[in-house]
């Protein structure tokens, strides 16, 4: 019986884990688009950060044609660092900190309205997918906050 009370703890400790896990995944997966941008000059892919999409467009000198697609060497820094900083909520969220949750589930959802209005409909679309997977280990975090137990 002992068994069957302490499952469901396990199993959302794991969750919220897993959903901590995911702005590391996010992160990477914007930095490596970003370094894909900078040393191939292609577009961005849609798993690519509105903002980091945003530098990108921007970094580039203005000619005839317009922003310059190729990103700079200052863009592909800013870029890292934005990476680097979504991954620092991955670390305080690992901590059981719902407040890094919190607070980086409203910057994406802040970052997916920006993809939107950069007209990239795939990369708002990804940004579903992150964003249920980072609610899911808000939810299951909570969880196990609210049902600790001390002996």
């Amino acid at each position: 019986m002992e068994l069957e009370a302490t499952q469901p703890k396990i199993l959302d400790s794991k969750v919220a884990l897993s959903g901590a896990n995911w702005f590391f995944w996010l992160a990477a997966l914007s930095a490596a688009n970003s370094l894909l941008v900078y040393f191939f000059q292609i577009w961005n892919t849609p798993v690519a950060f509105g903002i980091t999409q945003w530098v990108d467009g921007t970094a580039g000198p203005l000619t005839s044609e317009g922003w310059r697609p190729a990103l700079n060497s200052t863009g592909l820094i800013i870029d890292l660092l934005i990476a680097a900083g979504f991954a620092s909520f991955g670390l305080l969220a690992r901590r059981a900190r719902d407040l890094a949750f919190l607070v980086g589930i409203f910057l994406y959802v802040v970052d997916a309205l920006l993809s939107l209005g950069l007209k990239d409909f795939f990369g708002f679309a990804f940004h579903f997918v992150g964003f249920f997977f980072l609610f899911r280990g808000l939810l299951a975090s909570r969880h196990v906050r609210e049902n600790a137990t001390s002996y």
